[in-house]
């Protein structure tokens, strides 16, 4: 340990980590000088595992959090425009199962005249990641250096992108130790690691989609609430305008999960063809997106202009010139059959006692996700290989009605004994009633916190 690396607050690591374990406030200069120190080599893993329980037990205060978001964002490259701060938006979601629509938004945002820097996620757990899906188009690029982002925005106003080696590092050093000491859930972190990569992209506005619900990694509203409040606050302290959507991840978002299927349901989105919620709450996430950019305008008014970029097919023209320009098989999109190419297609029928019918009351929608991920379609470790032909499709959600010969979903898999391997744990995941039971619908987006 190199000691001068303290001086100037004179607290050595394990001072750092008294002080939060015994609920202390840690100021700038001393978290500054604990990480800075942890990629310098002069903190070890095991002292900033140490740091991370004690916060996970005591949480962080606002400016805490706002000061640890800063320090990871400064711990690489931050990215600068051209254009006016408030035109350059970007959407972030906490993952949810058949969630594409962060493949929707971008295209409707740059036909609204926004810059969209989209740096994207893969594939965490159960949920997919929108790299992941894009992938799933031959040729497609997402892994690509500065420059090339930058030639993607002056040309095209956006693009799809996969976090740099130079963007947010620390962020990336401190995930993996959150992943194997069970310290992933906390807010405080959970804000830091979100907002300094979504800093460090250089955007002036961002709309936050927190799900809650079965299918969601914050399953308790509350929980996610506090979670959105907490990204709010300090997104505001840092400058960054901000609106954060919580969305109900009670039901799969759309009829299809799974990375090449997905890709198909979001070819019929963007030619206005697609299922109503993940068309609804890709509108309503743009229209934010857009406020943000341009404060005052008439939120009914903008819904009714992505709706007619939808139906005109000018929404799908953008996506497919995005995807062309990173190097995807633009022609393959004019073909959304192409995406469905798995050799098994498996039906789940309705148990025995329900097969004149049902009404879907309930539905354990992270169980769909894990069936997903045992299909081949996720990863259950980093080093796996993603077939992008798995997944669910004829996915309900609460509320629908399951008439007598119509399967609860059909499964699309690499084998029939992989197909039969799943059926049970998707047959389970559906809470079942008969036809005649009232079930209240679900509210896409339940609050809006700005």
């Amino acid at each position: 340990m190199n000691a001068n690396h303290f001086m100037k607050t004179g607290l050595i690591p394990q001072e750092v980590i008294r002080l939060k374990r015994d609920g202390g406030i840690v100021s700038f200069d001393a978290l500054n000088e604990f990480f800075s120190g942890f990629m310098r080599g002069n903190v070890d893993d095991y002292q900033v595992s140490a740091f991370l329980m004690a916060t996970w037990l005591r949480g962080m205060t606002p400016q805490e959090t706002a000061d640890l978001t800063t320090i990871m964002r400064d711990s690489g490259q931050v990215l600068s425009w051209d254009y006016p701060r408030n035109l350059v938006v970007d959407k972030h979601s906490t993952g949810g199962i058949g969630d594409k629509t962060s493949l929707i938004v971008l295209p409707l945002c740059i036909l609204e005249g926004l810059y969209v820097p989209m740096i994207a996620g893969r594939g965490l757990g159960h949920t997919g990641g929108t790299l992941d899906k894009l992938e799933a188009i031959p040729g497609m690029e997402v892994c690509l250096p500065v420059e090339k982002m930058r030639s993607m925005l002056d040309r095209y106003h956006g693009g799809f992108f996969g976090q740099t080696e130079e963007i947010a590092p620390l962020d990336r050093r401190l995930y993996a130790l959150r992943d194997v000491t069970a310290t992933v859930e906390s807010i405080p972190l959970i804000t830091a690691s979100i907002l300094s990569k979504k800093l460090a992209e250089g955007i002036g506005g961002l709309v936050m989609d927190v799900k809650f619900g079965s299918g969601a990694f914050m399953r308790e509203k509350n929980a996610a609430e506090e979670l959105a409040l907490m990204i709010a606050a300090t997104a505001k302290r840092l400058g960054l305008e901000i609106r954060c959507c919580l969305t109900d991840m009670g039901s799969p978002l759309g009829t299809m999960a799974g990375n090449g299927l997905e890709i198909a349901e979001t070819i019929d989105i963007l030619h206005n063809e697609g299922p109503s919620d993940s068309t609804q709450l890709s509108i309503e996430l743009t229209a934010n997106m857009i406020l943000l950019a341009h404060p005052g305008s008439d939120y009914q008014e903008i819904c009714t202009r992505l709706r007619g970029h939808l139906a005109s097919g000018k929404a799908f023209e953008v996506f497919a010139q995005v995807v062309g320009a990173q190097g995807g098989d633009r022609r393959i999109l004019d073909d959304r059959n192409w995406f469905l190419k798995a050799p098994v297609r498996h039906r789940v029928e309705l148990p025995p006692q329900m097969r004149g019918g049902a009404i879907i009351k309930d539905i354990d929608v992270r169980r769909l996700g894990v069936a997903v991920q045992m299909l081949g379609g996720g990863r259950m470790k980093i080093s796996d290989q993603i077939n992008p032909h798995v997944g669910l499709a004829g996915l309900k959600r609460v509320g629908d009605r399951v008439e007598s010969g119509e399967p609860l979903a059909e499964v699309h898999a690499q084998s029939l004994s992989e197909a039969n391997a799943v059926a049970e744990i998707i047959r389970g995941a559906f809470v079942l009633a008969d036809l005649q039971t009232k079930i209240e619908p679900e509210n896409l987006v339940w609050k809006v916190i700005s």
